[in-house]
């Protein structure tokens, strides 16, 4: 009798166990509507506030990075390239640094890294809103109503993003 009810409670523990995992990760998720990409508004490095609705009428990609992460400094390179042959046709690079000491960090990394794009400094808001972010790089490029075209989790390339950039600024030829 003893082992019938240990092997019902291991099979019911197989399916009520994931089942509670995935109700909780539900109930952490942002209730943001997964179309329209929430508003932020985040310091930059001189202590001003910059804020995604700032650029409604501009293509953004939004990359949440931190300065040690490698596949996070290797994507740079692509989106200061981008953002000089896409940023005088309506488009605009918003990274998000969730970097401790970003005071201490950033400036090195900005002027290594020659970014010629507004660099941000993450907020538990601003990476709750957008899925609370756990791995990165994660990348979003939104459109000029400010809709999220595509969410990318890992590293991106500029093949993976021309032909998003192209077309929301309907240039795709």
């Amino acid at each position: 009798m003893k082992r019938i009810y240990l092997k019902n409670i291991v099979k019911v523990s197989a399916v009520v166990l994931p089942l509670l995992f995935f109700m909780a990760a539900v109930a952490c998720q942002s209730k943001a509507d997964e179309t329209q990409a929430p508003n932020f508004s985040l310091l930059n490095l001189q202590g001003d506030l910059v804020s995604l609705s700032d650029y409604k009428g501009k293509v953004v990609l939004v990359n949440f990075f931190a300065t040690y992460c490698p596949p996070c400094r290797l994507e740079m390179t692509d989106f200061v390239e981008l953002q000089k042959e896409y940023g005088p046709k309506g488009f605009i690079i918003l990274a998000i640094s969730v970097d401790q000491n970003p005071q201490i960090v950033l400036p090195r990394f900005i002027r290594a890294m020659k970014l010629n794009f507004p660099v941000l400094i993450a907020t538990s808001k601003v990476i709750k809103d957008y899925g609370n972010i756990y791995g990165l790089p994660v990348t979003f490029v939104i459109d000029k109503d400010q809709r999220i075209m595509k969410r990318f989790m890992g590293m991106v390339t500029r093949d993976m993003l021309v032909p998003l950039i192209e077309k929301g600024l309907g240039t795709q030829s």
